[in-house]
């Protein structure tokens, strides 16, 4: 009986090493297929773009990278991934002022973008990113590069946060901030479904702002409900032959029933 005992722990030994690792040559060596960051392609409000081949209509999760109206931040977007083993991704960022690639983050593969909140990015420097997407066997493949330059943002004046307004009398008002030649008010539901916007170019010249505009028979179908607005700033980087930009912080009003 004891023979037939070691015989048995001898011949799962043998067993259980034999399986204990896997070859080398038959490790995953295979990188996954390389990260494609988005491009700044547009605002919401424009007219659709084609984008590989297809005609996209820009809103905020498809426009690629872009300013954010939460902060002083830069939102860099890229396109699904195609594989499925995936780990995680490295951030990495460098500028003008420092070539010099700087790791950021390390992010789980699951995110369809990362957002750089770091507080000290300085307006109309340009920001570039790209990223590294690892896979579970520890392949690394490199994206492509993007960037953005930050205006400094418009600084909203009335109506106020959370105002009733009539359908018949809607007037927003706003500041520039520095030398911005170009905005644009925009309008979204409460989903942040695209509603409306104006684009208006000045002279800097002019300080304040107002839309005195805004169609009676939108306001009218909205009535009883609240619209999300803010204001865009644009500025066009000839040597970059790019925008350079900047979103407000967001305001709701309330629509009064007529």
């Amino acid at each position: 009986m004891k023979k037939n005992m070691l015989l048995f722990f001898i011949i799962a030994a043998i067993i259980l090493t034999g399986c204990s690792g896997k070859d080398e040559s038959e490790k995953d060596k295979i990188p996954p297929i390389p990260p494609d960051l988005i491009h700044h392609l547009g605002d919401t409000g424009d007219p659709p773009v084609d984008y590989e081949g297809q005609s996209v209509v820009l809103n905020e999760d498809n426009n690629g990278i872009d300013a954010v109206p939460d902060g002083d931040w830069i939102r860099v977007l890229w396109a699904p991934f195609k594989d499925l083993d995936l780990s995680h991704i490295k951030v990495f960022r460098f500028s003008s002022f420092n070539p010099d690639p700087v790791f950021m983050d390390s992010i789980s593969a699951s995110a369809h973008y990362y957002l750089d909140t770091d507080n000290n990015l300085i307006e109309r420097v340009w920001y570039s990113y790209f990223i590294d997407l690892i896979d579970l066997a520890g392949n690394v493949s490199r994206s492509d590069t993007t960037s953005y330059a930050l205006l400094p943002k418009s600084m909203l004046i009335s109506p106020a946060d959370n105002s009733l307004v009539s359908p018949y009398d809607m007037s927003f008002q706003w500041q520039r901030i520095g030398s911005v030649g170009k905005f644009r008010i925009v309008f979204f539901d409460e989903y942040y479904n695209y509603v409306w916007h104006e684009d208006i170019t000045t002279n800097l010249e002019n300080e304040y702002f107002e839309v005195l505009d805004f169609p009676v028979n939108i306001a009218q179908q909205y009535a009883g409900q609240s619209l999300r607005w803010r204001v865009d700033s644009f500025e066009y980087d000839a040597d970059k032959e790019e925008y350079m930009g900047s979103e407000s912080n967001e305001r709701i009003i309330h629509i009064r029933q007529p």
